[in-house]
């Protein structure tokens, strides 16, 4: 792990080298066909000026594809059209440059070479790094040590995918297996070296870079509680499993031949995340409000002409870091119903009222939260928000989800919203946090609408 994040400085630096080679060549090639295009182009020290600029930003293009993450088995054609979509990004943000700091004055024609050329010197770049990672792979530098979770037979099919691609530069520390008669044997020339309970004490002393969940039988929340073992330790956490197998739209997945594994443990958020998300929420918080205030007074007047009660119902709920803050949705229920009780999971439950039913079930209810969003209790995207007395009955693991700000919209409204029982709604947060990111988030904004349309698990 250690290894690769040197590797991963080396190739930063690398493409850095290789967009700088692209600007300044497609610059010269430009000055030199002056003569073609009837007219000089502007002096040197303008595109020398904004080379650090252009750098850092193709660089952050390239990082919002994934460029840089280590996804082993990932062939040269998925590398090649990462670097096609990232090359297409940084043209856009060139285009936007120049059009934004009118004193750069880019030629049209140098940012267009600068596309061809980046793409060149990029694509050159990474089959060198490329060539150069097997070098050390062969040689046994920067090798991944991975502990197979469990010695059944998903596990054994996952070392023999690995022990057939040694290019991909994993080696099995070992297995962990509960099954008392297999501790101690050895499976493939491979110890089981104890059981699932022994994790933490496994990866310390053997210094494991990454662990594989070949269990598919393992309970989801047993997955979860094993990794919290291990959550402050540097590690990548990959699993087999129906339920994340799921996710496969919004999780990186390394196929070893035919062999799917799900990247559940995703690394930190980047440094640009949290500010990008920020001014998105408040950006579409705003625009919703404007664009949503006429359909405002039609709900308020059709909930007072419907029943008794306040248009707005307010009650409190956990936020980040466990704070306590006052969310805000349209009043679907009678006034007598308790303010802290289950939400409700059948659209024929009594308690909700004429109108609720529709708003529930076209989720417009939640419209009022946008006022939370440009609050900053609430995010667009992220956990539901649960009452206080639920959040007292969480384990440690379930408090994971307390770590960002809850949202209007999440992966479990997307994958199910109500129809799912509250553990797997607690395991998709989970997953959500430890994988977020700005394109995974407008992922699940758009994948939303269709839900919305659908009014599915809306009660």
């Amino acid at each position: 792990m250690k290894n690769y994040k040197r590797l991963k400085v080396v190739l930063i630096f690398l493409d850095a080298l290789a967009i700088s080679a692209g600007w300044v060549f497609s610059y010269f090639i430009r000055d030199w066909l002056s003569g073609v295009f009837g007219k000089q182009i502007n002096t040197f020290s303008v595109y020398l000026e904004a080379l650090p600029l252009v750098v850092i930003l193709w660089i952050i293009g390239n990082a919002s594809f994934g460029l840089y993450q280590r996804i082993k088995s990932k062939t040269g054609f998925e590398e090649l059209t990462k670097i096609l979509k990232a090359d297409f990004m940084g043209l856009l943000i060139l285009m936007a440059m120049a059009f934004l700091f009118k004193g750069y004055d880019f030629g049209r024609s140098v940012v267009l070479l600068t596309g061809v050329t980046n793409l060149i010197f990029l694509s050159f770049g990474r089959w060198a790094f490329r060539r150069y990672e097997r070098l050390l792979i062969k040689k046994g530098e920067g090798v991944t040590r991975a502990l197979i979770i469990g010695a059944g037979t998903t596990g054994i099919r996952a070392l023999q995918k690995i022990t057939d691609n040694p290019d991909i530069g994993y080696k099995v520390a070992g297995f962990l297996d509960d099954d008392p008669l297999k501790q101690g044997q050895d499976i493939g020339k491979i110890q089981v070296l104890g059981p699932l309970s022994s994790l933490r004490e496994i990866v310390e002393k053997y210094s494991i870079d990454e662990m594989i969940f070949a269990i598919p039988s393992l309970p989801h929340q047993r997955i979860l509680k094993l990794i919290m073992d291990v959550d402050d330790l540097d590690l990548t956490v990959r699993v087999v499993s129906d339920l994340f197998g799921v996710l496969a739209h919004e999780t990186n997945i390394d196929l070893i031949e035919d062999f799917p594994i799900f990247d559940l443990k995703g690394g930190k958020a980047g440094p640009f995340y949290d500010i990008s998300k920020r001014i998105f929420d408040l950006t579409i918080a705003i625009l919703g409000l404007i664009i949503s205030l006429p359909i405002w007074i039609f709900i308020a007047i059709a909930i007072k002409f419907d029943s008794r009660g306040p248009v707005i119902f307010k009650q409190e709920r956990v936020g980040k870091n466990g704070e306590i803050f006052t969310m805000y949705k349209f009043r679907t229920m009678y006034k007598e119903t308790p303010k802290f009780s289950y939400a409700p999971s059948d659209k024929n439950d009594p308690r909700i009222t004429h109108v609720g039913r529709f708003l529930r079930s076209t989720s417009l209810d939640e419209l009022p939260q946008l006022l939370n969003v440009v609050k900053g209790e609430m995010s667009i995207v992220g956990p539901r928000p649960e009452m206080p007395f639920i959040v007292e009955q969480y384990e440690d693991w379930q408090r994971k989800r307390l770590e960002v700000l809850p949202g209007i919209t999440g992966l479990w409204q997307i994958l199910g919203r109500k129809d799912l029982p509250l553990h797997e709604n607690l395991e998709y947060d989970f997953y959500y946090i430890k994988n977020r990111s700005f394109w995974l988030d407008i992922s699940i904004i758009l994948k939303t609408i269709p839900v919305l349309l659908k009014q599915k698990g809306a009660y």
